[in-house]
């Protein structure tokens, strides 16, 4: 991973943006040998092995919904984003898709499941991306953005690309000296807030105080990449341990999708719900000659981009459970996802 974040900026420098992917082909075909031999040494089930695990997914059949569920609302998304070049469509549809999966969740899912699902569902949309004009106002040249930073290719993927990694490697160390034993409310609660305040550092950046302040682009961007790495990885760790055991034994990969997708799936609200913000604050860049004036309200993005997620804290009471990330959410006995559902007690009463 380094070797590659190392040459991808080099490689898109000399040759283009296109030929990354051409050469991640071949490394990526090297799969096809292990996979072929079984060097994973996987058991070929009889047909009574599977005929018995279908059935036994088939019984939790609102878990087979919200596969459906999922399906349906990636296939809407990938719909709405090729056929309509518009925003405010594409952010509409990502939100709409967004409720109909947080209701559905929240009714078939066990609560415990279903509210940690809601959390991070939440959360995970309400940080909207603004990428889309940061990555130009960090590369425009002199002649496109006379005020930017400049950033060569080189610095914006590989410097900082290898420094973000090698930081979240020190984070994920850290986490596991220092906080793999904290609550699962407090870890998410400081790491939150700690994180947004050295989000504010973009905020920084965008108004160009600290250029004002006599701080140079290069290094206070790497600076700020140093320190957002490592609490990022802190705010990451414990939303996996969770997931990981929020999972039913004999449910654990048909769950563990199902959660990983709705966080998946708050990355693509939060992207959709970005373009529209840039749109509405006008930092809209392209690359163009004197484009300056697109930057003016890219700090306004930016510090809602911080401020929303930082919201959904006062949600950490009521959806996140009050144990140790030592402590086993389910039992040995809990093997069934829906167990307890508003749904299975709907129906239990109409019964």
């Amino acid at each position: 991973g380094l070797f590659a974040t190392a040459m991808v900026g080099p490689v898109i420098k000399y040759h283009g943006p296109k030929v990354p992917y051409l050469l991640a082909v071949l490394p990526l075909s090297f799969i096809v040998v292990p996979l072929a031999k079984n060097y994973l040494e996987e058991k070929v089930q009889s047909d009574e092995e599977v005929a018995r695990m279908r059935r036994r997914i088939a019984e939790q059949k609102e878990a087979c919904w919200l596969c459906g569920l999922m399906l349906a609302g990636s296939v809407l998304l990938i719909y709405l984003g090729i056929h309509f070049k518009s925003s405010r469509v594409n952010a509409i549809g990502a939100l709409a898709v967004a409720l109909v999966v947080l209701v559905a969740f929240s009714v078939l899912l066990r609560p415990t499941i279903a509210r940690v699902n809601a959390f991070f569902l939440i959360q995970t949309s309400c940080a909207v991306s603004i990428g889309g004009a940061s990555f130009y106002f960090y590369t425009d040249t002199k002649e496109q953005y006379p005020e930017g930073p400049h950033f060569s290719t080189e610095f914006y993927t590989s410097v900082l690309g290898i420094a973000g990694a090698l930081c979240s490697l020190l984070g994920i160390m850290t986490y596991q000296r220092y906080a793999s034993t904290w609550s699962y409310r407090s870890l998410l609660m400081v790491s939150n807030i700690v994180l947004s305040v050295l989000s504010l550092s973009d905020v920084i950046l965008f108004t160009r105080l600290n250029v004002r302040l006599g701080l140079p682009d290069h290094l206070f961007v790497l600076g700020s990449s140093v320190l957002t790495s490592v609490i990022a990885q802190w705010m990451w760790m414990p939303g996996v341990v969770i997931m990981s055991q929020l999972c039913p034994k004999g449910m654990e990969a048909t769950m563990y999708a199902l959660l990983a997708g709705c966080h998946n799936l708050g990355n693509t609200i939060a992207s959709n719900c970005g373009a529209l913000v840039l749109e509405t604050f006008n930092c809209q860049p392209s690359g163009a000659i004197n484009e300056s004036h697109q930057f003016e309200n890219l700090w306004v993005a930016s510090l809602l981009s911080t401020v929303l997620p930082t919201l959904t804290l006062v949600l950490i009471p009521w959806l996140i459970p009050d144990v140790k990330q030592t402590d086993k959410l389910l039992s040995e006995e809990d093997k069934d996802a829906t167990s307890g559902s508003l749904w299975k007690r709907w129906t239990s009463c109409q019964d």
